[in-house]
């Protein structure tokens, strides 16, 4: 990484970083993997007391992701860029750097996984980290689940951020990415650390089922629906579920009862539903451009340009998902929220899935995604 954008970014020398982007304008080589893959250290040190720092690094390689699938066009990345380098700016960060060394037993057990455990409970962060270290050397796709399984006993008081924030990052950093792996252990500890665990981790959980079909069609009808950050949390971990079900290192069946706690008391937002029953017969056209896209789909008017708009992710799903990405990127400002971007690539992945096939639910995510943006930057 550019170490005068580093420095530019750490101290909020925005002026700087626009002059940065300037360049990438021209820049024929640029792409926005790689100006993540670049900024990944320098985002595991954003200091956010109240849910940890992985909001902003989550968003980013949500992003990460979809670029090097080649869904974004180049100005797509472009104006993303944007978000990213200038949002980072805005950030605060503190020097968490950690390296993968420092563990001194000889082997790693079921005492270690215990020791683990028990330091977490009595908010020994270090403690904690030192024997996750161990286990992070020797066996670190169980080091991810067994995080991941003990974040969610904290049902429900923290599953949006002990799962649906942490996921990402388990999953594509630590183990993959030996530069940060460790620094991304050490932040989820510090965050587990905050709590109290009672007993042995998932202890309800030993019998875990998969729910029907209907029960996954009520719970992703309850997931989709609701306004604000909260329940747009829901919708999140949902998909997070399916993320989780589908990964290489996670080898159990996901506590889904755990997300039934989580908002199964929720009720069906029913003008949602009419919403995404809406089926117009009217013929689109596929856009052909960006600025065609703009000029049939206003976020000012989304429910009115919604078959529209599932017309084109229908049948050009892979340029849409590049021309709402873009779309949310005219809207900058001072403060953005990465759940804008967070809330809808959770919202299309459910979107294009193929655990679901209720299009109700797929049309209630995106239409979630997208009104929570509209009422936040409109």
């Amino acid at each position: 990484m550019d170490s005068q954008l580093k420095k530019a970014v750490i101290n909020h020398q925005q002026e700087e970083v626009e002059e940065y982007l300037k360049e990438l304008e021209t820049d024929k080589s640029f792409s926005l993997a790689s100006l993540i893959e670049d900024l990944l250290p320098l985002m595991l040190m954003e200091c956010s007391l109240r849910y940890g720092s992985f909001h902003f690094v989550k968003m980013s390689l949500f992003l990460r992701e979809l670029s090097q699938k080649k869904y974004f066009s180049r100005e797509s990345e472009l104006e993303i860029a944007r978000i990213v380098l200038l949002g980072l700016s805005e950030r605060h960060f503190i020097k968490l750097e950690a390296g993968s060394s420092g563990y001194q037993e000889n082997q790693v057990n079921q005492k270690t996984y215990a020791k683990l455990t028990e330091e977490i409970n009595n908010g020994n962060s270090n403690n904690a980290f030192y024997y996750a270290l161990g286990i992070l050397e020797n066996e670190p796709e169980k080091l991810k689940e067994y995080l991941i399984n003990l974040g969610m006993e904290r049902i429900p008081d923290s599953l949006g951020h002990s799962i649906s924030c942490f996921f990402p990052v388990m999953r594509d950093l630590v183990n993959h990415h030996k530069d940060v792996s460790a620094t991304a252990v050490l932040s989820y500890i510090m965050y587990l650390s905050r709590y109290r665990y009672q007993g042995t981790y998932n202890s309800n959980q030993k019998n875990r089922r998969k729910p029907s079909p209907k029960e996954l069609k009520d719970l992703g009808l309850k997931a989709a629906s609701g306004n604000g950050i909260v329940n747009l949390h829901h919708m999140i971990t949902y998909y997070t579920f399916f993320m989780l079900e589908d990964s290489s290192f996670y080898q159990e069946l996901p506590p889904y009862t755990i997300l039934e706690n989580y908002s199964g008391g929720k009720n069906i937002d029913q003008k949602r539903l009419e919403l995404s029953d809406s089926n117009n017969k009217e013929k689109y056209q596929i856009t052909e451009s960006y600025q065609h896209f703009k000029d049939n789909f206003s976020l000012a008017n989304y429910q009115e340009n919604l078959d529209f708009l599932f017309y084109n992710l229908d049948r050009n799903y892979k340029e849409t998902v590049s021309h709402l990405h873009q779309l949310f990127a005219e809207y900058y400002s001072p403060g953005w929220n990465p759940h804008y971007y967070t809330g809808l690539y959770c919202a299309l992945g459910l979107y294009n899935s193929d655990k679901i096939d209720d299009i109700k639910i797929k049309k209630m995510a995106v239409i979630q995604a997208i009104e929570y943006f509209a009422s936040n930057v409109l």
